[in-house]
Parts: structure tokens; sequence; C-alpha cells
């Protein structure tokens, strides 16, 4: 195939400037049509939205507390602004490059090193960009979501390019994890690690024993790859979501501790490590963890208010009896949430709450109150469907206080707007249906109105009590329990308020004892604490 160097377009992303001079000129002799430059990853993400690059070539090392060539893919990835059908290049010493490799869907397609060898390069460019066009087709489909297409297509490519067999197998057990056929899944990733040393689909079978309820197993799988020196985010964060099934907190902290210190500037890794330690009171780590879960999560698409609001509640209870000393920082953080989120309602009404429970752990009392009149005459200036939404914490918030009053007559009238949403009938008729125990209609109607309003962390954990309480009947009772565990994973904890917090951490203990119990098939009932909750 003869490579039409002019059509193509290529960004080159080094810190280096002399080593990304070479490799763009390089790049010119060869004749690539267009190529542009970026010294940073963020800068290269900015670039990444606005053009299409046929050729990336990003360094893995950035500079000592920067985000690397890995991190820009991961990002990229998520932001989908880097195109399957586009090459990754990542610039790594040889001897280190193995290491990069064991991410299920966020590796380079190969590596380069300097010094550059123009040959060498022209060589692997047109090596990668044959690949790319054969399985190009394969990998369209992946993009468009239709992965019934991308398994069959895949098998019959493979049957032609029987050489390009690995590739096709790995886009193969991505589309299956993404159409939830976990066991289908294993058993290819199962099959490829039977063969070679595929640190990748060590993940991909560790991802698949996690979603059908195997952790020990998922364990096993993800601990080779980290025991290896492997530098892959995903296996240290299934791993942490393992342990944290388990319930074996501690270890979960342990773990991801080690992974940020090897991966320091992934947001990821670092917000999984604050709310981790918040569970477990490490409030030290917890507030460290959300400082640079922020920072490094700025304007990219890890960018998420839970992680401000996990940093201010880290800080209140780390400084519980000396609140007033914290204030000044606690505000500072709550500005920062707001300005990075602007003319969004439901962060600046957060904010508010939290710096409540700032004046209510001081026992301020009077600057509580202050705060407390200001939150409700925001809440009153928000959409009324945002008001249905935090109805519930709002009064909560309000307990005991002047405003109590008001909260209450206000609950009146949003009840009824409430009850008229298809989220609200469906939450009220679930409650009803617990309470008279009917948990098979309970549960099928939170799932409803969660499935409708997903970011309602109260219906979320309505939902995973009621599935509970139904796997403990034995009835299908293992694809309820993963089920739940798929809803708990999505919450942050950090950022929930102290009831709710409460809450979660009940449920997610409950959970892996009826899942504890399922694997021993000793099915043995007892009374839950739980039960009176909703």
């Amino acid at each position: 195939m003869e490579i039409n160097y002019a059509g193509k377009s290529a960004l080159i992303v080094d810190s280096q400037l002399d080593d990304l001079g070479a490799l763009r000129q390089i790049l010119s002799r060869l004749g690539v049509g267009q190529v542009q430059v970026a010294s940073s990853v963020n800068m290269a993400l900015s670039l990444m939205r606005e053009f299409t690059y046929d050729l990336c070539f990003a360094a893995y090392d950035m500079g000592k507390g920067e985000k690397n060539g890995l991190q820009l893919l991961q990002e990229a990835n998520i932001e989908h602004s880097f195109g399957s059908s586009s090459a990754y290049f990542l610039v790594v010493d040889p001897e280190t490059s193995e290491l990069l490799f064991g991410s299920l869907e966020n590796s380079p397609d190969t590596y380069v090193s300097k010094p550059y060898d123009s040959n060498k390069l022209r060589f692997r460019i047109e090596k990668q960009l044959r690949i790319k066009e054969t399985i190009k087709p394969i990998e369209q489909l992946l993009d468009d979501e239709d992965y019934e297409e991308v398994v069959e297509k895949s098998k019959q490519l493979a049957d032609h390019y029987p050489g390009l067999n690995i590739f096709l197998q790995r886009i193969r057990g991505i589309a299956l994890l993404r159409m939830r056929r976990y066991s289908q899944a294993r058993d290819l990733f199962v099959n490829l690690t039977q063969q070679r040393d595929l640190p990748w689909a060590e993940v991909g079978k560790g991802v698949s024993n996690f979603n059908l309820g195997e952790y020990d197993a998922a364990l096993a799988s993800l601990n080779l790859v980290v025991d290896q020196q492997h530098v892959c985010v995903e296996a240290y964060a299934w791993l942490s979501r393992a342990y944290r099934a388990k319930a074996e907190f501690e270890r979960a902290v342990t773990l991801m501790r080690k992974a940020v210190m090897i991966q320091p500037t992934v947001p990821l890794l670092q917000s999984e490590l604050g709310n981790l330690a918040c569970q477990t009171e490490e409030w030290d780590i917890a507030k460290d963890a959300f400082q640079r879960a922020i920072r490094y999560a700025r304007y990219s698409a890890f960018q998420d208010p839970a992680n401000y609001f996990g940093l201010v509640r880290a800080l209140i209870q780390a400084n519980s009896n000396k609140v007033s000393q914290i204030e000044q920082e606690v505000i500072r953080v709550l500005e920062d949430v707001v300005l990075d989120h602007p003319e969004d309602q439901e962060v600046m009404f957060r904010a508010k709450l939290i710096n409540c429970d700032l004046y209510r752990q001081g026992s301020m009392q009077e600057r509580l109150e202050q705060m407390l009149q200001q939150t409700w005459n925001f809440f009153l200036r928000m959409e009324e469907d945002i008001q249905c939404k935090w109805l519930d914490v709002m009064l909560e918030a309000s307990s005991n206080s002047a405003v109590e009053s008001e909260v209450i007559l206000k609950r009146k009238d949003l009840s009824r707007k409430i009850v008229d949403t298809d989220w609200g009938k469906a939450n009220y008729t679930a409650m009803t249906s617990f309470r008279n125990g009917d948990l098979d209609k309970a549960f099928q109607l939170f799932g409803r109105a969660h499935e409708l309003l997903p970011s309602h962390t109260g219906i979320a954990l309505n939902l995973v009590q009621a599935g509970i309480e139904k796997a403990k009947r034995g009835e299908n009772a293992l694809w309820i329990l993963l089920s739940v565990q798929d809803v708990l994973s999505t919450i942050s904890y950090a950022s929930l308020p102290i009831k709710q917090q409460t809450r979660f951490s009940a449920l997610s203990l409950r959970y892996s004892e009826q899942i504890k119990l399922l694997k021993s098939e000793d099915s043995s009932e007892g009374d839950d604490l739980l039960s009176q909750e909703l």
C-alpha cells in the first residue's frame, strides 16, 4: 500500500522543544501535509477538540508533576477527540515500553524512541497505517457502538488476515464487555492469556470476573498486571473496586496509594483514593488526593464537582474541633467549584449546603442560620425540576432551623409536582410497594426511577436497598446484587451529606455480606438494620 503522506496530518506532543523540532523536521521531509505541535497534554487536548489527526506522537515523560503521553490518550478517548482509526505513537525508552502496554482500551498502537531515526520511524509509521487501514471497518463499527457487528466482522476479518488476529480479538473483547456479555468476554481473554503473555488480556479477564461477582479471580488477574509493574490505570482502578466490593477498604486504600505514587497526575486514581480514604477516615490522605484530583482534572473530561465537595468534607472532618481555622480554605474551594462550573445551579446549591455543614460542625449557630437562609433563598430561585430533585436534602439541612417551617410548607407544594413527574411517580410507588413487602415491584420501579434520574442519590440508594432485600429471597440473586453494585460504584461517597454517607456505608457492607453468603451458598436470613430506612 502506497502511503499518501501529503494527505496526512500529525500532532507532536513533547515538552522537550529540541526533540519536538527534530521530529517535526523528519515528518516534514516524509511529506506529511500538516504537522502541529503541543508542549503539554492540556494544549494537545485543545488541539484535538478542534482538529482531526491521522498520526499522534506523544512523549510519555512530559516532566515531573505533568500529565504524560498515556494520560493524553486516556483523556482523548474519554472525550472521543482522537479517532480509533488514527495511529497513536508513544515516545518512550525501549526498555520501559512493555510496561506501558497493559491497558485494554487505552494503550498506544506502538512506540518510538529517541533519538529519532528517520528510516526506522518511516517503517513504524507505514506498518501502523497499513494495520489501521485494514481494521478500519471494525474500529468504525466500534466507534458507532454496533457491537454485534464488531464481533461478527472481526471474526471474518481474522480469517483473511491471521496476522491481525490478536488485534481483532482485543477489539472483540472490548465489544463483549460493552455489551455486558461478561462470560463470553472472560472466555476470550482466558484463551488469549493461555497462548501468550498479554497484560491487557489479563486486565480484560479481571474486569470480566469483577462484573461476574468473582472478586478473588479478578484480584488474581489484576494483581498479576500490577506485580509486573505495568503502568495501567485500568488495573489499579478495578483492583480498588474489587477490594471495595469486598468491603476491604484499608487494603483498597493501600493499593490506591501505590497507584498514585506511580501515576500521580491521573485524576481518576486520585479521586478514587480520596473517596476510599474518607471511608476509612484517613482525612489527610483524602485531602491530598482530592487536591490533586482537582488540579489534574481541570479543563479535562475528568473535571468533577464531586472532587471539590469531597475535599471540603475531608477538610471539615479532619478539623472538626477547629473549623474556624479552615473557614477561608473551605470558602476558597467552594468558590473554585462554582467558577469551574459556571451557570450550574446544582453546583451552586451544593456549595451553599456544604457551607452550612461547616458552620454546623463548628457550632456557629448564628452563621449557620444566615447561611441556611441564603441557601433557602437560592433554592427558591432554582428551576422547579431542580427544586424537586433536591427537596429532601434541603429539608434535612433545615431541620431545627428558622427556615424549617418554610421548607415544610414548600414541600407540600412540590410533593404534588414530584409525583407528577415520571421519576417521582415511580419512586413514590416503589416506596409504597417496599413498605408493603412487594419487593419485586419496588425493585422494578426504583430501577425505572433511577434510569430516569440517575443523578438522584436518594433514589439510587433506594434501588440498592430494595435489590439487596430482593436478593435475600434467592431468585436471580447474583444478577440483582451485581446490578446494585453497578449503582454503588457510580456514587461519590465523599461528596455526600453525612446521612447519605452513613446509609451508603451500611448498604456497601450489607452488599458484601450478601455476596459472601451467596458465594458460600449459605442463604440463612437475619434481621437487616436497613429494613426501615425507606
